[in-house]
């Protein structure tokens, strides 16, 4: 007769686990970001500095060193003037000037981020007509059967546990 009352308050219990629920279909509502980040970088690049030459002879005259003008060969570099050359007494004197190029350079980096989000819409529950009064009651009398029969189950199993210790 205990096994009985077991089986069935367990059967109970199942049967009002099970609930009504929304037979409608909850809906998937996608939403993409996508977000562009420009930066805009620069940067200075350094030449080196090229070459230039000057080429002439040199004659004696009156014991003094002086440049031949119909011998000069003169050229200059990319960025590099012509030298200037001059003798004065007995020191030759060779000037070449050049200034490092400085480029500048700018360019943009592009960063794109796209995020995906997803938001679950469930769609609301219908409710044809409110419950009664009389239904009402019957929801609250059937949970005080089921905290009266929880309770009265719980102190049969500690009375029959008690007794077998």
């Amino acid at each position: 007769m205990e096994r009985f009352r077991i089986v069935f308050f367990g059967l109970i219990v199942l049967c009002l686990q099970v609930a009504c629920r929304s037979r409608q279909v909850a809906t998937n509502e996608v939403s993409k970001t996508k977000t562009v980040t420009r930066i805009q970088r620069d940067t200075i690049i350094k030449t080196d500095p090229d070459s230039s030459f000057y080429k002439a002879w040199i004659d004696c005259i009156n014991g003094k060193p002086v440049l031949k003008p119909s011998s000069e060969i003169k050229k200059a570099g990319n960025y590099l003037h012509v030298p200037n050359v001059k003798i004065e007494g007995n020191e030759l004197n060779v000037d070449c000037y050049a200034v490092a190029q400085n480029l500048f350079k700018t360019w943009q980096q592009q960063y794109i981020e796209e995020r995906e989000t997803a938001t679950i819409i469930r769609p609301p529950i219908e409710v044809e007509k409110p419950l009664t009064w009389w239904q009402n009651l019957q929801i609250y009398l059937g949970r005080a059967a089921l905290l009266l029969s929880v309770v009265y189950l719980v102190y049969r199993l500690i009375k029959q546990k008690l007794k077998i210790n």
